[in-house]
């Protein structure tokens, strides 16, 4: 009987050494995530406390494989500061990504306080990124705003154009385009 016990024992702890080492699959990541449609988007940034981002979306769609969000027919794009409005954003699209930072194919950005208006790259080239904690990166921009118009490369700037920098810049002269501001 103790020989029955002990070969049963020991049959025991082979089959579960074997099913113990056995391979785990791991369920694959999914690739698609919630789809919604004629959405009113709040995003309220970690690293930028005070602002809230505002997007009216025909469709945002997420992606929990790449951990990020695609807003797509926007209507309109927002960012407040303690509940005042720093800037506008008009975009084809805005990937947020889990860090809530936006990537952008381009966009036309207007600050209304300092009444700029500002494009950040174009169709075709590297896209545009905004990061919570820095500001704008864009591979080209134009600014235009009350005595100034400027175009440049490799252009970045925090959200109050206090820190911008960029390179190949020239000023632009152009009578025509220069508008009144009433902030």
């Amino acid at each position: 009987m103790v020989r029955f016990a002990l070969v049963m024992l020991l049959a025991i702890a082979a089959v579960s050494y074997y099913f113990a080492h056995l391979p785990v699959r791991q369920a694959p990541a999914r690739e698609k995530g919630v789809v919604l449609e004629n959405v009113a988007l709040r995003l309220y940034p970690k690293k930028d406390p005070r602002a809230e981002w505002v997007f009216y979306a025909g469709r945002i769609e997420n992606n929990p494989a790449q951990q990020s969000s695609v807003a797509t027919d926007l209507t309109e794009g927002a960012r407040y500061v303690d509940g005042e409005l720093d800037l506008t954003l008009e975009a084809p699209e805005v990937t947020i990504d889990r860090h809530d930072n936006l990537t952008l194919p381009y966009a036309r950005i207007e600050i209304p306080k300092e009444c700029y208006e500002i494009q950040l790259g174009g169709e075709g080239e590297a896209p545009v990124r905004i990061r919570q904690d820095q500001g704008f990166y864009a591979p080209t921009f134009t600014l235009k705003g009350p005595g100034i118009s400027i175009r440049g490369k490799r252009f970045h700037s925090d959200f109050k154009l206090e820190e911008a920098s960029w390179s190949d810049g020239e000023d632009i002269v152009e009578m025509d385009n220069v508008k009144e501001c009433n902030p």
